[in-house]
């Protein structure tokens, strides 16, 4: 077998742990965490956005914990780091792992599916461990199915290790998984029901807290994962033991990937010969697509999203080209699973109407950033509370940590294109299902592949204005220079040929907007556009648009423009292609002028 053929595989989608040995994929060492997250405590909770390698990183922990694996550490963790200097705990403890992305959301059946699911748990574990308990496997497999509820299944299998004095790592993934699902698409009266009182997760985690609190509790170690903290909130008084780690800036990297990490996969990959782009023109494109994560407020690596990256590479050896679409499929149906959270009314209802999580994500649009302190726990019902929806918005990595300002509060910014286009997604789909805003995108896309290949931006601008002036909706929500170049960002960047960005810094200056031909995946793109926005009160008076004061505005728009086109780094990125510079000016929503200079 030649070295190209033994080359490890990309483990797109991969979370065995077993399956990076056994099948031969290409593992990034995260092992030297295993010592941190020892040292933090006994119950951990960890939150970290989805497609993030949360159950890659449990596969990991089970592998090294459980005593079912004894056998297998030197063949598993050779060539680790913590392979060099193990911990005292490795391979000692029985290892009770759920997913509860496994359970049924449906409402109907929700709690069956938990208990079903709960049961079939138990008896995998009884049946590993059933040796080493002692006990008749079948008689334990016929006391869990007289159980009526998960509580009493979970009580029973602890039953069974406190008798024979075993100790039990217990490790969940995706504890909040169908708890969420349930808040938005069944609203907050039905995710109470599980959540609260005699609700049965409410109940499962009670159990859970007694086995690590009772006399010779045989829960010694628990690691949990989500995307929030909503649901553990809720079920709080039942489960207040677990130490949220999720901002602790000391395992910052314990997933995602570092651009050095990255890189090393590039040269790695590079001998099968199929990587034709330089190592630093890959590293750049993946960075503008899907970097700049950080998870801490002291943090000083940024990170890279670890399944796009594998998606990326996955795709790109296919013809040695960039994949057609940047933004894997199955990523996209994860994040728009969350777009419910941010559209539901204060009752936690899925809503006909805009509320104030929405408007939210127009003024981050609209601003490029907001300061917001970082809530580490909060209930459902405080969800449309400012810093509780900026937290939230965190967790699910539509925000990253970009620094902290002087009152100690994080500044978040929107981390890439990849969930920059997620936002403009968000948006567009709320206008859509709320009545406010509509367009035809066939004629759309028609319009925008003329303004592309041949300079003809006018017909767009246009239409595009048009429709907002029809829509009474959207004239109420737009309003201000700021609001209009939010709202052409939005819609300018729903086409996949540009990278459009707003109030990027060019020559010490900040362009409004700025369409960057996407040459690496459309090389044959004519046009580039700087777009200049100029505002006037309608009812300002002191500020009449005249045609003198519209020739006036033209020239000082001129002169930013070509200021703004100067900037040599700008230059290199829209390569051979002729660069437009417009001037739009309007006066409230209406379009009172147009035109390039």
């Amino acid at each position: 077998m030649n070295d190209i053929q033994q080359l490890k595989r990309i483990p797109y989608g991969k979370t065995d742990f077993n399956d990076f040995r056994e099948k031969n994929l290409y593992y990034v060492d995260k092992t030297r965490f295993i010592r941190d997250i020892e040292e933090k405590g006994d119950f951990l909770f960890l939150i970290r956005p989805r497609r993030f390698g949360k159950s890659l990183l449990l596969g990991i922990l089970e592998a090294y914990y459980d005593i079912a694996y004894k056998g297998r550490f030197d063949f598993l963790f050779s060539g680790t780091d913590i392979h060099k200097k193990p911990t005292n705990e490795k391979n000692s403890y029985l290892v009770f792992k759920l997913n509860f992305s496994m359970v049924s959301p449906d409402i109907s059946s929700v709690e069956e599916s938990f208990l079903n699911y709960i049961r079939e748990s138990a008896s995998g574990f009884i049946t590993k461990y059933g040796k080493i308990l002692d006990i008749d496997i079948e008689k334990a497999e016929t006391e869990f199915s007289l159980r009526k509820n998960a509580s009493d299944v979970m009580v029973t299998l602890l039953k069974y290790c406190k008798k024979k004095d075993q100790k039990i790592y217990v490790i969940i993934d995706e504890y909040d998984n169908f708890a969420n699902t349930i808040l938005s698409e069944a609203g907050e009266k039905e995710f109470e029901k599980v959540t609260h009182g005699s609700g049965f997760f409410r109940a499962f985690f009670n159990v859970l807290k007694g086995g690590t609190t009772d006399t010779e509790a045989p829960i010694s170690r628990l690691f949990m994962t989500g995307v929030s903290p909503i649901t553990l909130d809720d079920v709080t008084s039942g489960f207040n033991i677990a130490t949220n780690i999720s901002l602790h800036s000391d395992i910052n990297e314990i997933m995602g990937f570092t651009r050095p990490e990255v890189e090393t996969m590039i040269e790695y990959y590079r001998q099968t010969g199929k990587i034709r782009h330089s190592t630093p023109e890959l590293l750049e494109m993946m960075s503008q697509w899907y970097n700049h994560y950080r998870f801490s407020l002291h943090a000083s690596n940024e990170l890279f999203n670890t399944v796009h990256i594998l998606y990326f590479l996955k795709e790109y050896m296919v013809d040695s080209q960039f994949p057609g679409s940047l933004i894997d499929h199955n990523a996209r149906i994860d994040y728009n699973k969350l777009r419910h959270l941010i559209v539901i009314d204060q009752k936690g209802a899925p809503t006909s109407q805009t509320n104030g999580n929405f408007s939210k994500l127009r003024q981050i649009i609209e601003n490029n950033s907001i300061h917001s302190a970082i809530v580490d726990s909060f209930p459902v019902h405080k969800l449309v509370s400012p810093e509780n929806f900026i937290s939230l918005l965190y967790y699910f990595g539509l925000l990253t940590i970009t620094g902290i300002d002087e009152e100690k509060k994080a500044i978040l910014k929107i981390p890439n294109e990849a969930i920059k286009r997620l936002y403009y997604d968000y948006i567009k789909e709320t206008y859509e299902e709320t009545g406010l805003f509509t367009i035809d995108l066939s004629k759309y896309e028609d319009l925008m592949k003329e303004m592309a290949f041949y300079g003809k931006w006018e017909p767009l601008i246009e239409y595009l204005v048009q429709q907002m002036e029809i829509s009474m909706g959207i004239r109420d929500l737009i309003a201000g220079e700021r609001a209009i170049q939010a709202f052409l960002n939005v819609y300018l960047g729903l086409s996949a040929l540009y990278l459009v960005y707003s109030e990027k810094e060019l020559q010490k200056g900040y362009s409004d907007l700025v369409l960057q031909p996407f040459l690496a995946q459309y090389p044959a793109l004519k046009y580039s556009y700087l777009i200049e926005i100029k505002y006037c009160k309608p009812q300002d008076k002191k500020k009449e648009l005249t045609p003198k004061k519209i020739v006036k505005i033209k020239e000082e728009a001129e002169v930013q423009l070509k200021h703004y086109s100067q900037d040599e780094k700008f230059k290199k990125t829209i390569g051979q292609t002729t660069l437009k510079k417009v001037v739009l000016i309007f006066s409230g929503t209406q379009l009172v002028s147009h035109g390039e200079v």
